[in-house]
């Protein structure tokens, strides 16, 4: 009976084995479906909008000309992915914390905020919508980058080496997206203010020479290639873990 209950646990355990990459595919298509959806269509709509992505937000784009609704689409694909990244990460078997789980949901519904309620670029907009869109849109902007800083500390005292191949992948990814969204909120705070005494204004004339809407893209864009990242790690580290 012993020998027969050991057999078993060993073939249950290479069960989990070989179903873990098949998980790990499916959650990774889901996810990837998604993020794709969601970068096609904002790029459709840059195309076919009239707004300027050099000095328009993209916010605005809620009230384009051409394609209406595609932007209120890809938010909502958006947070589709990033609940996606969430189920590809735990198919691999990396430990998801509370935390992590917390700025997946976070970053999911300040994404849907952002689609439901848009901005008041229009008189007939609610104030309050452009409240709620302002700050959903802020929430998901902070908790992207939070979930990798957020796995990559969970990653840094493990001695597994495919951990640590795949922690130094990600890192290379994090720091630039952060620092595009530093760069984006001095840019968005600079606009807001003025004045200020000599080194602070001439500060603050710098940084409203910024082009915000630009680095705004291109911290959506970094936004992208983070969740790729974190696709990429999780389809890695399950490749190193059945390849044992």
């Amino acid at each position: 009976m012993g020998k027969i209950g050991v057999m078993g646990q060993l073939g249950t355990n290479a069960t989990t084995v070989e179903s873990a990459p098949a998980r790990v595919r499916a959650w990774t298509f889901a996810a990837t479906a998604a993020l794709g959806w969601a970068l096609f269509t904002l790029t459709i709509l840059h195309l076919v909008s009239s707004f300027d992505p050099l000095t328009d937000p993209v916010s605005r784009y809620a009230f384009t000309d051409e394609g209406q609704g595609m932007l209120e689409a890809s938010l909502l694909s958006f947070a589709v992915g990033v609940l996606a990244v969430r189920g590809t990460l735990a198919a691999a078997g990396l430990r998801i914390s509370r935390t992590t789980t917390v700025l997946v949901v976070a970053a999911a519904g300040g994404l849907v905020a952002a689609a439901l309620f848009p901005a008041a670029f229009e008189s007939d907009v609610d104030p309050v919508s452009g409240l709620i869109h302002q700050y959903g849109s802020l929430l998901a902007f902070l908790c992207v980058p939070g979930i990798a800083l957020s796995l990559l500390d969970q990653l840094r005292d493990s001695p597994d080496a495919a951990h640590q191949a795949a922690r130094r992948g990600l890192q290379r990814v994090v720091w630039p997206s952060i620092g595009l969204l530093v760069l984006f909120g001095a840019s968005y705070v600079a606009d807001k203010l003025s004045g200020g005494p000599p080194p602070l204004s001439t500060l603050l004339t710098l940084l409203d020479l910024l082009p915000e809407a630009l680095i705004q893209r291109g911290v959506f864009l970094a936004d992208f290639v983070l969740l790729a990242a974190l696709l990429t790690l999780a389809n890695r580290v399950v490749r190193a873990r059945v390849s044992r």
